[in-house]
């Protein structure tokens, strides 16, 4: 099974994804690896920009890793950017099992919190790489994650879908 958490930089998706790690070690017999995009960008063995070609190859790459794990029997947690429509539908399609969250809080609440710096008005993410983004289409959960500068603890909603949509061995 993969579980993909995307959402725009400084949505929550790392601290989502941990959190829902430590839950499904406690409940699953299934090994559970946890693919966050900081750490894997960290350690590619080349440089890749944020052009996006780049991205769009990255996204690629995440989602072939993710599949190439979930094969040994695995929970895969995957906490990416990755906002293209063509690789959420290629992921969904391969996957034996494939659960996608979108964390979706507004754009004032991103620019308010600006944890990452990007949200600035002149940054370059704002100028440039926003407008890039394929939002998911059919997200298995649609979630707010900040409301009113304060992250959503938003787990519990996201155990009960698990629970419905698959039989996990919880």
């Amino acid at each position: 099974m993969i579980i993909w958490i995307t959402g725009l930089p400084g949505s929550g998706k790392t601290t989502l994804a941990k959190k829902l790690k430590c839950v499904l070690e406690n409940k699953s017999s299934n090994n559970i690896v946890l693919l966050d995009g900081d750490n894997i960008r960290s350690i590619l063995p080349y440089e890749i920009s944020y052009s996006n070609d780049d991205r769009i190859r990255l996204a690629l790459f995440y989602s072939k890793l993710a599949l190439l794990i979930e094969k040994s029997n695995s929970i895969v947690i995957c906490s990416f950017v990755a906002l293209f429509h063509h690789v959420q539908e290629y992921t969904r399609l391969k996957a034996n099992a494939y659960f996608e969250i979108f964390l979706d809080p507004s754009l004032d609440e991103l620019v308010k919190i600006n944890k990452k710096g990007l949200y600035s008005e002149k940054s370059d993410y704002m100028l440039n790489q926003l407008s890039m983004h394929e939002f998911p289409r059919n997200p298995e959960l649609r979630i707010n994650s900040i409301v009113n500068g304060i992250y959503q603890d938003n787990l519990p909603e996201i155990i009960e879908k698990l629970f419905e949509e698959f039989e996990i061995n919880f």
